[in-house]
């Protein structure tokens, strides 16, 4: 079961969020004070509203419904009428004006069966859920429309307790103290401790705990009735009593936590940034060890707070793993957890509104990233050596791939050079704080190895981020290396009367500039850094006039796979 799309209207500074689709993996983004942690705690809410209802319902001992006894749900925790609806509504706040939370939830085959088993009712795979909140009054409705609406309603205990079975929502709030954060882990472990009730040897354990307590507890009452009575005739009796929940949840306190990170101590006396990641960690758990049974969704509340840019780069990857079996909802001040490939995942909440983001640029405007205007648009950047690799490179995509040539010419896709492999790592880290994809390709030779090396050892970017050029029989190669020699053979000896077919002893199996520099000495010519930066841009404009025929077809592998790397980043089809 996952949750399709949500509606909130009138909580805190949210006017309309108006049936906002959600992904796998969703993100809200906005200025400060725009609402998306208000959208968080709304779905919080509703679902602690829908969880309520199923303690209505009552079972036999096989654990069939057996009848449902009406509900009556007071004040909860999380909501106050006076605080949660906008204070200029309260004034004239009728019976009709209320806090309304809706839930679209999309059931699997399995599911739909089960809710006909069960409820009694078809769905066509999907199921809504409206929480409204007024200030006296919490109600769950199927707002379906049709002549078994009416039916649906009827069974609200039964289908809000087939929710809650069916999805366990998790809530991770922004962690700003040591209190708050030990409050978040100890409800985390709490939770996990609640399957324990279910286990047989637990009950039994419980039973004989209680077995035990009991005559303690008597002799206690009985104590206090003969002190009590003495002084106060009418009172007849005082009874101590250790309710089963009260017993359960005294033994889920206590536990503790500690870290050795060098020098083992408590979590709480850990920094913030350790107690949000153990948080977030006990989260991944719980969804991971829960998604047998049950669908998870994990909604946190800006991830990055406390966190070194580094962990937040982990982090990140930790998100998208987790997103695989669970559906996560997040919030973040952070371009790094946008997904510029899936614009349909990022919800833009401003003006007391939320709604997919229409552009890239739009995320960068809320998020404050200043680009410039040749990379506003960009959804991707293609990471290359220097400027000769960007002609070369961009005049070939466009010869041999149409659907890179149309990405190119409408700014999806934009190329910029390193000037050095060593600068990997800063380039990458720019890009990605600003919501932007990067692919990297690069000559195997040292430096373009020892960049990507680091870059991966400082978990910058992942394997799929970059490509190497290699040419089968040389221990380096660069981007020349695939381009045919025959091709710009005449070319280039009317302009620096040099044969570059011609292979010196020297020259064998060597990457091209070192190659080249044998052929101009072979021909008592002067190659220094200037001559060969003059070739490198002659050849760029050769190849990009010669584009359809300048590559050794024998040598394009590695930009076949670069190409589809980029295809496969930007979505779309070869």
């Amino acid at each position: 079961m996952q949750l399709a799309s949500f509606t909130v209207s009138n909580f805190r500074s949210i006017t309309t969020a108006k049936k906002v689709p959600l992904t796998s993996y969703s993100v809200l983004v906005g200025a400060n004070n725009e609402g998306k942690s208000n959208i968080l705690h709304a779905l919080a809410l509703g679902m602690e509203v829908i969880e309520g209802f199923k303690h209505s319902v009552v079972r036999d001992r096989l654990g069939r419904i057996i009848n449902t006894r009406p509900t009556l749900l007071g004040s909860r925790a999380r909501y106050r009428w006076s605080h949660d609806f906008p204070i200029s509504k309260q004034v004239r706040a009728s019976k009709d004006q209320c806090i309304e939370i809706s839930f679209e939830f999309k059931l699997s085959n399995i599911e739909t069966e089960a809710f006909q088993s069960e409820i009694g009712s078809k769905l066509n795979g999907t199921l809504p859920v409206l929480v409204r909140l007024s200030r006296d009054e919490q109600e769950v409705l199927i707002p379906k429309q049709g002549p078994g609406a009416a039916a649906l309603n009827k069974k609200t205990n039964k289908i809000a307790d087939f929710v809650s079975r069916n999805v366990r929502f998790e809530y991770i709030p922004a962690i700003r103290t040591s209190e708050s954060a030990e409050g978040v882990i100890s409800d985390l472990l709490s939770k996990e401790l609640d399957r324990l009730e279910d286990n047989t040897e637990y009950k039994d354990a419980l039973r004989k705990i209680d077995e035990i307590q009991e005559p303690i507890l008597k002799a206690l009452s009985q104590s206090i009735t003969e002190t009590i009575s003495s002084f106060l005739p009418s009172v007849r009796a005082v009874e101590i009593r250790l309710p089963r929940d009260a017993r359960i949840r005294a033994m889920r306190r206590g536990l503790q936590i500690e870290v050795d990170d060098g020098n083992k101590t408590p979590l709480e006396r850990k920094g913030d940034g350790v107690k949000s990641l153990v948080a977030l960690a006990l989260m991944r758990y719980a969804s991971n060890a829960a998604s047998g049974s049950a669908s998870s969704i994990v909604a946190i509340e800006e991830p990055e707070a406390h966190l070194h840019p580094q962990a937040i780069h982990e982090l990140r990857d930790v998100l998208a793993s987790l997103s695989e079996n669970n559906q996560v909802i997040l919030t973040s001040h952070s371009p790094l957890f946008v997904n510029p490939a899936q614009l349909d995942s990022t919800i833009v909440v401003q003006d007391s509104k939320a709604a997919v983001a229409k552009s890239i640029a739009e995320v960068r405007e809320v998020l404050g990233v200043r680009l410039s205007d040749n990379l506003q648009s960009a959804r991707l950047v293609a990471i290359v050596e220097g400027e000769d690799d960007v002609i070369v490179l961009k005049a070939i995509l466009q010869s041999r791939y149409p659907a890179l040539e149309k990405a190119i010419k409408s700014g999806d896709l934009v190329f910029d050079p390193l000037g050095g492999a060593s600068n990997l790592s800063y380039k990458v880290r720019t890009y990605r704080s600003s919501a932007t994809l990067i692919q990297c390709f690069l000559d195997s030779d040292a430096a373009g190895i020892s960049g990507v090396q680091k870059a991966l050892s400082d978990s910058i970017i992942r394997d799929s981020d970059y490509n190497l050029i290699n040419v089968p029989g040389q221990k380096e190669a660069e981007l020349e290396d695939l381009l045919d020699p025959k091709k710009y053979k005449d070319a280039l000896f009317n302009q620096f009367e040099v044969d570059p077919t011609i292979t010196p002893p020297a020259a064998k199996g060597q990457k091209w500039s070192v190659a080249m520099e044998k052929k101009f000495k072979a021909h008592g010519k002067i190659w220094d850094d200037g001559v060969e930066m003059r070739v490198k841009l002659w050849l760029a404009d050769f190849a990009k006039n010669n584009a359809d025929n300048i590559v050794i077809e024998a040598r394009f592998g590695p930009v076949d796979a670069f190409a589809k790397s980029l295809m496969k980043k930007l979505q779309i089809d070869p």
